[in-house]
């Protein structure tokens, strides 16, 4: 009987096989690291809605060195605007431009905007998407902090802005004529229009479809380096990074709503209000402490906004009109005046710039002026010159019937009610009838009460004569 012999494996086979298995190997343990990577990954998501005023750079550049501190895959940038203040959209622009990370904007939701300053930080970025029915430009100068320009400085300044925006399209590689006409002669785009002559990069109207369009694209930070953004797993059909969305805090909100023309304006009239009627009704300062706080809302506003501050003493001129009616207790020329310098001052009070006052808004404002100087004023005046009704002051001159003899002192009933009496006459007998002159704590002074008598009918005199 033979003895089998064991089987021997070539070496070259014996590599090959080793080979394989180290590679497989090495393929199932970098998939889970692979996984865990991209899971770590951030993307933050930057709501930016309003004009571009100093709360809203604040803000902005407070969340996008956040966003590179810790390093994030992408920053987006998600704009709504119909423009804003220039000194503010140049610090944000300096700073998309320095940053290590990529920033991208995408305009949305489905029918936002990116006009002016808009336009500008739309061009500043690495890529840029737009929502279905979204718009960008017109890109107008900015020069929203100057007042009335002459014709030379308004050309000087349209020339600076298109130089602006024309070194933004080189450096980005977006269309750099329709750039220029968007400054010059005020074009507008569509989502469509604007991606076909590559003004922006895409259309997404939907956070999945922007993270779909950005896969894959490649750019180019400002350190030099570039990064191929992988933010969806087509395998899985999910996002590929874990997104951070960022929003305003309750101040910043508060700060930027009020740096608005309508709220600023409201808020002055509001202030006033509350202080004017405070001086008519003192009492526990509410309506003081109210129109306090709008007052300083208003002047933060005012501030930050390019304010005609001739035109903001014209509407504390105008309301001062109307206090003077309510002295004069009518409506008559005052009252006229006030209205007349009112319109005027609040549809200038940001005059030679591309902000101003809603006419709505001033008819608004006028007819609820009218409202409060006609009838809540005038209330209020009627109640403060008014004899109290109620309390100590007012039982002086009323009539009672003293109950018991009042000498000094006994009980006498007026207005209803049962009080302690005293008199300085020799005595006042019980049923007479008193007049309540002072009061003292909850004893009254009263005399008694002295009613005229009818004058005595005197017969005329008859001459006597001889008939």
């Amino acid at each position: 009987m033979s003895v089998s012999q064991p089987l021997a494996v070539p070496p070259r086979k014996c590599a090959l096989l080793w080979l394989v298995l180290v590679g497989v190997s090495s393929c199932l343990l970098a998939a889970p690291a692979r996984a865990t990577q991209t899971q770590n990954r951030v993307v933050d998501v930057i709501e930016v809605s309003g004009l571009i005023d100093p709360p809203t750079s604040d803000y902005l550049l407070d969340r996008l060195r956040q966003a590179e501190e810790d390093g994030v895959h992408a920053a987006i940038i998600q704009l709504n605007t119909p423009g804003g203040l220039d000194a503010s959209m140049e610090e944000i622009i300096e700073e998309m431009l320095g940053m290590s990370v990529p920033v991208i904007v995408w305009v949305a939701p489905r029918g936002a905007q990116a006009a002016s300053a808009g336009t500008f930080i739309t061009y500043a970025a690495n890529l840029a998407y737009m929502a279905d029915a979204a718009g960008i430009g017109p890109a107008g100068p900015v020069n929203l902090g100057e007042g009335d320009q002459s014709e030379t400085q308004e050309h000087a300044t349209a020339e600076r802005a298109t130089a602006a925006i024309e070194e933004l399209a080189v450096a980005r590689s977006r269309n750099r004529s329709w750039a220029v006409d968007a400054v010059r002669d005020g074009a507008t785009l569509g989502a469509a229009a604007a991606e076909e002559i590559d003004v922006v990069d895409g259309v997404a109207s939907s956070l999945q479809e922007l993270f779909e369009e950005m896969d894959g694209r490649t750019v180019t930070t400002a350190n030099g380096g570039t990064l191929r953004l992988e933010t969806w797993d087509d395998a899985s059909g999910a996002l590929s990074n874990r997104v951070r969305f960022q929003h305003m805090s309750p101040w910043q909100q508060l700060l930027h709503g009020v740096a608005t023309p309508e709220a600023a304006f409201l808020l002055l009239l509001v202030g006033m209000f509350g202080l004017i009627f405070e001086l008519y009704n003192p009492g526990i300062g509410l309506a003081g402490i109210i129109g306090g706080v709008c007052l300083v809302l208003s002047f933060y506003g005012l501030s930050v906004l390019p304010t005609e501050w001739l035109a903001v003493l014209a509407v504390v001129a105008a309301v001062g009109f109307f206090v003077v009616d309510v002295q004069t207790a009518g409506l008559g020329a005052w009252t006229a005046a006030g209205v007349v310098v009112l319109i005027p001052a609040a549809l200038l009070l940001f005059t030679g710039t591309s902000l101003s006052i809603d006419g709505w808004v001033v008819a608004a404002a006028v007819a609820g002026t009218l409202v409060f100087f006609v009838s809540v004023m005038t209330a209020a005046l009627r109640v403060r010159l008014r004899r109290p009704v109620t309390g100590e002051e007012s039982l002086i001159g009323m009539i009672g019937e003293a109950q018991t003899d009042i000498a000094p002192e006994g009980t006498v009933r007026t207005n209803g009610m049962l009080w302690r009496a005293r008199t300085m006459e020799t005595g006042i007998a019980a049923g007479s009838r008193v007049e309540v002159k002072a009061s003292e704590g909850l004893v009254l002074l009263v005399e008694p009460l002295h009613e005229k008598e009818p004058a005595a009918q005197t017969l005329p005199s008859i001459k006597g004569g001889n008939s």
